[in-house]
C-alpha cells in the first residue's frame, strides 16, 4: 500500500524505469540494425544535412545512370564507324585490286559494290533501346533509305560538286544531355555526314556501272573512297572535294564525348564516396559504443525496478510492527 507521502518518489521512479527500458530499447535496436535510428526524428540535430546528403546523393546517382547509358549509346556508335571504316578500306582495296589489273569486270566489282552498300546502309541504322542512332533527333526513324536517292550524276565536274545525301530521312538536331551540374554537351553525328555519303556514292557508282564499269569510275570511286577515309584530301580535277570531316574525325569526335562523360562520372563517384561516408557517420552505430551504453542501461533499468519494487513494500503496518 503505497502512503501519500511516498506517492511522487513512486511516480519518478516508474518514468525512471520507463525512460530506462525506452533507452535500452532503442540501443538494442541500433546493435541489431546497425543504424543510430530508423527514422529521420531519431538523429536529432544532424537531419537537416543528412537530408540533404541524401538528395545529393541521389541526384548524383542519377547522373550516373544517364551518362551510363548515353556512353553505351556512343560507343554502339563508335563500332559501327570502326566497321564503316573497316569496310569503305576493304572496299579501297578492292577498287586499287581492279585499277592495277585492268580487269573490274571480270572480278565483279558491281555485285562486290552493292553488297558493300548494303552493309554500310545496316552499321548507318543500329539500334540501341529502341533508338536509331544515326538519325539525330528522329530517333524512331532509320537514317538511311537508299529508295529513289540518285547521287550527283558522273562524270563531275568542276566547280567542285557538293555531297548529297537524300537518302537520310533523320534530321539535322543533335541529342545534347546534362551530364553535370550546369555543364551539357552536344554528342554524336548523324548518318548524313559527307565522309558516309562519300562511301555510299562511291559504292553507288560501281554499282550501277555493271559489267561496263570503266577506269574513270573507278578512279572517282577510289577518289571518293580515299577522302572518305582521310587518305587524301580530295580530287579537284575528280570533282571530290575533301569532307568536312573524314571516317577518322567522326570517330574522334564520338571519342571525345565519351571522354568528357568518363571525367564526369569520374567526379560524381567521388561525391558518392563522400556522401556515402558522411552519410555513414550520421546513421551508423559505433557498435563498441553502443554495446557499453547497452550494458550502462541496463544496470539503470534493474536499479529501477529494485527501487520501484522497494517503494511498493512501504507501508505504515511496517512500522507499527
Amino acid at each position: 500500500m503505497i502512503r501519500f507521502a511516498t506517492h511522487p518518489s513512486f511516480q519518478q521512479s516508474i518514468w525512471y524505469t520507463l525512460n530506462a527500458q525506452r533507452t535500452v530499447y532503442d540501443l538494442q535496436m541500433q546493435i541489431s540494425s546497425g543504424l543510430v535510428s530508423t527514422n529521420y526524428a531519431g538523429v536529432g540535430a544532424n537531419v537537416h544535412r543528412l537530408v540533404s546528403l541524401e538528395a545529393e546523393a541521389t541526384r548524383t546517382k542519377q547522373y550516373v545512370a544517364g551518362n551510363t547509358l548515353i556512353d553505351q549509346r556512343l560507343q554502339a556508335m563508335e563500332t559501327a564507324i570502326a566497321a564503316i571504316y573497316d569496310t569503305a578500306t576493304e572496299f579501297r582495296t578492292l577498287l586499287v585490286n581492279a585499277l592495277n589489273a585492268n580487269n573490274a569486270a571480270e572480278m565483279g566489282i558491281a555485285n562486290e559494290a552493292a553488297n558493300f552498300k548494303d552493309e554500310i546502309t545496316k552499321l548507318l541504322n543500329p539500334t540501341e533501346d529502341g533508338r536509331y542512332l544515326f538519325s539525330g533527333s528522329r530517333t524512331d526513324t532509320a537514317p538511311v533509305d537508299q529508295t529513289g536517292w540518285t547521287p550527283p550524276a558522273w562524270p563531275l565536274t568542276p566547280p567542285l560538286a557538293q555531297y548529297t545525301a537524300e537518302y537520310y530521312k533523320g534530321d539535322n538536331t543533335l541529342p545534347t544531355a546534362e551530364i553535370d551540374v550546369d555543364y551539357s554537351i552536344t554528342y554524336g553525328v548523324t548518318a548524313a555526314e559527307d565522309a558516309f555519303e562519300y562511301v555510299l556514292r562511291a559504292m553507288h557508282y560501281v554499282e550501277i556501272s555493271g559489267s561496263a564499269v570503266d577506269r574513270d569510275t573507278l578512279e572517282t570511286a577510289l577518289a571518293l573512297i580515299n577522302a572518305a577515309l582521310g587518305t587524301s584530301t580530295g580530287d579537284a580535277m575528280l570533282g571530290v572535294p575533301a569532307p568536312s570531316r573524314d571516317l577518322a574525325d567522326l570517330r574522334t569526335a564520338i571519342g571525345t564525348s565519351r571522354r568528357a562523360i568518363e571525367l564526369s562520372n569520374k567526379r560524381h563517384e567521388e561525391v558518392l564516396l563522400y556522401t556515402a561516408q558522411n552519410i555513414g557517420d550520421i546513421e551508423n552505430v559505433d557498435p563498441a559504443e553502443a554495446i557499453s551504453r547497452l550494458s550502462a542501461a541496463a544496470t539503470q533499468l534493474q536499479a529501477s525496478y529494485m527501487t520501484i519494487s522497494r517503494l511498493s513494500q512501504l507501508s505504515l503496518m511496517n512500522y507499527l510492527t
